[in-house]
């Protein structure tokens, strides 16, 4: 598909109430999350990544604030397996929103590396790269590139450090367990963010530690992201980094005429989605998930019961209330939409739930800024 194809732009009074840039400023910010996978042999990888850039374009027009993608290694689908040239591509077929990751796995690849190649995103999108990071969970990944996942906590640790030292523009001189560097990178970044993703206690409060904004996994229901979020925030006010700090909540979602709608044309996939982290890569705290016991095959995963206090999903009424249900339970600053998933719904369908999204969601959650103060959008 050609990038031009990608009409039905949003109305021009919501985008003048919606940009942060124009007068406005929004109390939190929303980005999409992009699924780069073609199942089940990367056959269309080319097309889906043509498509992927057009929803990236009408996300912008539509007042989303950033766009994200992933990582993985050797996924048949054709995941995407290094974030850099797509990066640079968001970075020049957009103007203002964020790009990013969630999540980059920092381990598999060198520090100064990551800190080269996300200082020249950076300047490319004149200051708007958001770098998520990660450790990586796959056995498979840490032997592709000889590395032993028992070293994953400190090698990870150590690549937070430097990516860090490296943007503040610091002479490295660092002599650790797995990296020994003398120097200093160059071109300098214009104003990037490192978050630091986790899925544990340990996780976020090394998050805090490293005074990082922490990406949520789209997984857990609300009391486990309260439970987490809590946990950051105490480790927060013990090492002294609180006024760094903010969650990016990370969700899986559709919006249509009704939930029924959304069951009939998003529920299978997402439904096949999340299966895939609780049988082939089991993710999921499951003593802090009540609706696993039981769950012995995918269809087991019943929409009614799996869409509650996780899921932004139903009628633009329905998707408002379930933002604001994660606001008043965890506050986020950012809130990060996956829609579709590696097999489907369709592009279009893709697009359209985006356009309705920034047309009848996004709105409820943006001010306008006055000379008396902050009022409600229109």
């Amino acid at each position: 598909m050609d990038l031009s194809e990608a009409s039905g732009r949003c109305p021009a009074d919501t985008l003048a109430r919606q940009r942060r840039h124009t007068g406005g400023e929004a109390a939190m910010k929303f980005g999409i999350l992009f699924r780069p996978q073609d199942p089940p042999n990367a056959a269309s990888i080319v097309q889906r990544w043509q498509e992927i850039l057009a929803a990236a374009r009408v996300a912008e027009e539509c007042g989303f604030d950033g766009l994200f993608i992933p990582e993985h290694h050797m996924m048949p689908d054709g995941y995407l397996p290094s974030p850099w040239a797509a990066l640079g591509a968001l970075a020049a077929i957009t103007e203002r929103v964020d790009i990013g990751t969630t999540i980059h796995l920092l381990p598999f690849e060198h520090p100064v590396h990551v800190a080269e190649h996300g200082a020249m995103a950076d300047i490319l999108s004149g200051g708007r790269l958001r770098l998520g990071v990660g450790m990586g969970n796959f056995p498979a990944e840490f032997e592709l590139f000889g590395l032993d996942a028992k070293q994953q906590v400190s090698r990870f640790e150590e690549g937070i450090e430097i990516v860090q030292r490296a943007w503040a523009g610091e002479e490295l001189d660092f002599h650790g367990k797995h990296f020994d560097i003398k120097g200093r990178i160059t071109p300098a970044p214009v104003s990037p963010e490192l978050w630091i993703g986790a899925m544990s206690e340990p996780g976020v409060r090394r998050a805090a530690r490293f005074g990082c904004p922490w990406p949520t996994d789209p997984l857990h229901n609300i009391e486990v992201m309260r439970y987490w979020t809590e946990h950051y925030r105490a480790a927060g006010e013990e090492y002294g980094t609180s006024d760094r700090l903010a969650v990016n909540l990370l969700r899986d979602g559709w919006v249509g005429d009704s939930l029924e709608d959304v069951e009939r044309v998003w529920w299978p996939h997402i439904r096949a989605d999340h299966w895939f982290y609780f049988k082939q890569v089991p993710r999921w705290v499951a003593e802090r998930e009540p609706f696993l016991e039981g769950v012995t095959e995918e269809e087991d995963f019943q929409f009614d019961r799996h869409r509650r206090d996780r899921l932004i999903v139903g009628s633009p009424d329905d998707c408002i209330a379930s933002i604001r249900a994660f606001q008043q339970a965890i506050d986020p600053a950012y809130l990060i939409m996956s829609f579709r998933m590696a097999s489907g719904p369709s592009h279009e369908e893709e697009l359209r739930c985006i356009r309705r999204f920034g047309r009848e969601v996004i709105p409820a959650f943006r001010t306008n800024r006055t000379e008396e103060g902050a009022t409600a959008a229109p």
